[in-house]
């Protein structure tokens, strides 16, 4: 989708909030504008991501956002964000719609809320998918790619839909539930990511399905959820119906996506423990071709992570995130054997360091250090040629600051 076809959607969205604005006699206190410019920088020993960084570094890495919100009633309001993301040869920037969405509460007594929420929608996946391109709501630079793959991005991060959200009262704290049905976006990173290339076809029908449920108690100190979701991604051949294939290429039919995730996180005056957990099958059987030898395969993925509040405006954060691309070839010989990508190109093990640092309430200054273990979720597009030329051990420096208004 080009850059006029987002801005004009951006202004359509605008224009319908202020046009139900001026309708419910428009308040100036209920209509809120903000945005956010983040701007990266990394420097890999070997190895790229988000650009050329093994070179003399990366300055690929950038986010710049406006969002608007207004409560039409005290049920009803809509919100729009328009994002333009660059990160290296993933995503060139061109602004999209990251959300535009009517949510209307049915309920809001304090121990009792409920309300639907439609249209492009954040997907509720596990405690950080929601916000995910907001600094501020983030631990570090980098989510946990083992989770939160920044290469499937644009597939994890929304919908075209519906979702069902409650917050229910229950012994001891509360209930929040999200239900959710839609079509995901899709775009060629997911070939990439699933695929392992940029196939000749595309995926062209898909639906999707997501309930999420989190407890958290009435102190504020645990916080436990699960999230439960099935993928079906379309695959169209780019010759159609009969044409002859080749190696690289699939018949028409579904990828089937499934995964469950449970997440837990323990929150102290002074740090934060937080572990998440995810089982992800994926089902290649019905395109056959590349995957004919191996049409079933689950991902295996966690991360254990802490994060100590140093003060108000300092903290750190040390984590381990672990992803097996096939859960039953924990050490890749299997599938390397199958598939021409050496064995390190099917896991991933990774040490993290940060530090924070948010002189005042609307900057946040971010530095960290990777140590890696494999491959698992390096971008191929920011890595062309041969699997076998990426290095199994390498380091990542980043460096981050941003500004929201």
């Amino acid at each position: 989708m080009n850059i006029k076809r987002h801005f004009l959607i951006f202004l359509s969205a605008c224009s319908l909030l202020l046009s139900g604005a001026a309708r419910a006699e428009f308040d100036p206190e209920a209509l809120k504008i903000h945005g956010f410019i983040t701007q990266g920088f990394f420097y890999t020993d070997h190895n790229n991501v988000y650009g050329e960084s093994s070179d003399q570094g990366s300055l690929d890495f950038r986010e710049l956002a406006i969002n608007t919100s207004y409560r039409f009633t005290p049920r009803l309001r809509g919100a729009v964000q328009l994002m333009s993301r660059r990160a290296g040869e993933v995503d060139d920037g061109t602004p999209q719609i990251d959300y535009a969405l009517l949510d209307y509460r049915f309920s809001d007594a304090v121990d009792n809320q409920f309300g639907v929420r439609f249209g492009r929608l954040k997907i509720p996946f596990g405690f950080y998918n929601e916000t995910r391109d907001v600094a501020f709501t983030r631990p570090t630079i980098m989510l946990p790619q083992s989770l939160y793959f920044d290469q499937a991005r644009d597939l994890e991060l929304s919908v075209d839909g519906g979702i069902f959200y409650s917050y229910v009262e229950v012994p001891g704290g509360r209930l929040d539930i999200d239900l959710l049905y839609g079509i995901p976006q899709k775009d060629r990173n997911v070939e990439y990511a699933y695929l392992g290339f940029d196939a000749t076809g595309s995926f062209d029908d898909s639906e999707g399905y997501m309930a999420r449920a989190i407890y958290n108690d009435d102190s504020g100190a645990y916080r436990i959820g699960a999230t439960l979701a099935e993928y079906k991604l379309g695959y169209k051949p780019a010759g159609g119906p009969g044409f002859p294939l080749d190696f690289f290429e699939f018949d028409a039919g579904d990828m089937i996506l499934n995964l469950a995730l449970l997440s837990a996180q323990y929150n102290a005056e002074k740090w934060s423990l937080t572990a998440e957990y995810m089982q992800h099958d994926i089902d290649w059987s019905e395109m056959g071709g590349l995957f004919t030898p191996r049409p079933e395969s689950t991902i295996e993925s966690f991360y254990i992570q802490g994060q100590y509040r140093l003060s108000q405006e300092w903290d750190l954060v040390l984590r381990y995130d672990e992803l097996l691309l096939d859960k039953n070839d924990p050490d890749g010989i299997a599938n390397s054997a199958i598939f021409p990508k050496p064995a390190h190109a099917f896991y991933s093990k990774d040490w993290t360091f940060g530090v924070g640092w948010a002189p005042t309430q609307d900057w946040l200054i971010r530095a960290e250090y990777h140590r890696v273990e494999g491959t698992g979720w390096l971008p191929e597009q920011d890595n062309p040629g041969p699997a076998a030329a990426q290095r199994k051990n390498w380091n990542i420096y980043a460096l981050q600051a941003t500004y929201r208004f």
